[in-house]
């Protein structure tokens, strides 16, 4: 797996150490949640930390913040920082694609390809099939990815079906462990 970083977003929330994160928050890695060690203000100690910010439009699933020295971080970012003392230097994958399953066991390492590969199909998907399109011209199901940021036309098919199982084999084949085909 090739480890490519990411934007400077990432940088910019690499500004304390993990330890000072342990200092001031329990992370739980059976439930993902995070509770505060000692109170502060009104928090008070073993509350849970964070909040829910809602789906935002084009931007995936609702995220769990927590707020750390003013800012607030994604939970799951913070989660690798607990488990394994450094700041994640890719993106972090929910397996489940559950964005707010902070478990430990259902969180890893991802290159923006990899974590786009695991999502489900679209909410402007008509076949019903991921990966899968009428195609007017030639009057068939065509199955179609990216990988890389090329498209790949997979092939035209008589129904939706064999289009989807090809669809299916080469997403496997490009995405291996990433490959969500549901």
């Amino acid at each position: 797996m090739t480890m490519e970083p990411i934007t400077s977003y990432i940088k910019h929330f690499n500004n304390f150490p993990a330890e000072y994160l342990r200092e001031i928050l329990h992370y739980d890695p059976e439930t993902g949640v995070f509770t505060w060690r000692a109170g502060r203000g009104r928090v008070k100690d073993g509350a849970v930390a964070g909040s829910i910010l809602p789906r935002r439009e084009g931007k995936g699933g609702p995220t769990s913040l927590v707020g750390v020295r003013g800012r607030k971080y994604p939970a799951h970012r913070l989660a690798w920082v607990y488990m394994t003392g450094s700041w994640p230097p890719l993106e972090i994958d929910h397996i489940d694609t559950d964005s707010l399953n902070n478990r430990w066991d259902n969180l890893r390492l991802a290159t923006t390809q990899q974590n786009g590969a695991n999502r489900g199909p679209q909410k402007n998907n008509s076949s019903g099939f991921k990966g899968v399109c009428w195609n007017k011209a030639n009057k068939a199901w065509r199955a179609t990815t990216r990988y890389n940021g090329v498209k790949i036309q997979i092939g035209d098919f008589k129904t939706p079906e064999a289009a989807y199982a090809a669809y299916c084999a080469k997403f496997i084949e490009l995405h291996g462990e990433f490959a969500r085909v549901a």
